[in-house]
């Protein structure tokens, strides 16, 4: 009886350290996942409460994630209007319908090529219909200011953020692998941007739209640097120290 007894305790507190892990292991995807939400939000407009965005982001930085540096109002002011507003001369809005080609028959039965969309940088590609499809299962509301992009990344990193707390890391994964592969198109945009606009004549306003250029790749880095992170770590199952799985092992036998 003492042995048994015994066996069950060790069973217990073997239990309650996988439980401890997995605990520690949530908690750091969902530290990842919320540093990655807040990079996202900072590509929308905030206008003058664009400081609380950058501080939101420097508070969930995770493990040695460097937040981006807040810009002055200037360059965060030529960052939205003239970089994060569709139509402007130097746009480059992270919407993922604007760098990938349509691919769900609608240009073929109209006999347009599916190059076509992502030539003219057409808006409401296969992944915002797939976004929209997501939003009405979760039953979630897309602000006014995005309905016609709910595959901006503002709104697919708070959904990712969703998922992981709600500990569904496999919808988490796929939504990082399928909906974020475009991410490096998006930085070359903004570095063509800024080369087109180094021929420019030197003034104090293509001074600004530069750093707003650079600063908005700096935004693009980190944000391909969360995703790369959050995705290593949900692909990541829970570790034991190798004393606990020889431990482990001795009890089986």
């Amino acid at each position: 009886m003492q042995e048994t007894r015994g066996g069950a305790a060790r069973a217990t507190t073997q239990t309650s350290e996988r439980e401890v892990v997995r605990d520690a292991a949530q908690a750091n995807v969902c530290a990842k996942a919320a540093y990655l939400s807040t990079i996202g939000a900072l590509f929308s407009r905030w206008g003058d409460d664009y400081e609380a965005a950058y501080e939101a982001a420097r508070a969930t930085a995770a493990d040695l994630a460097i937040a981006p540096a807040t810009p002055v109002g200037a360059v965060r002011c030529r960052l939205e209007n003239e970089v994060l507003t569709l139509g402007a001369p130097a746009a480059a809005v992270p919407v993922e319908s604007l760098y990938k080609p349509w691919a769900d028959g609608r240009e073929r039965r109209r006999g347009v090529s599916a190059e076509f969309g992502a030539a003219r940088h057409l808006l409401l590609g296969d992944s915002a219909q797939h976004m929209r499809a997501l939003y009405r299962a979760l039953e979630l509301e897309v602000p006014m200011e995005f309905c016609a992009m709910p595959d901006h990344v503002t709104l697919m990193t708070e959904v990712v953020a969703l998922c992981v707390d709600a500990g569904n890391h496999e919808a988490a994964l796929a939504l990082l692998s399928e909906h974020f592969d475009w991410l490096d198109a998006y930085e070359q945009t903004l570095l063509a941007h800024a080369a087109a606009l180094s021929s420019a004549p030197p003034s104090a306003r293509t001074d600004e739209l530069a750093r707003a250029l650079a600063h908005g790749r700096e935004l693009a880095v980190a944000l391909a640097a969360a995703v790369r992170d959050l995705s290593v770590s949900l692909r990541e199952k829970p570790r034991t120290s190798p004393d606990k799985e020889k431990a482990d092992m001795q009890e089986k036998e």
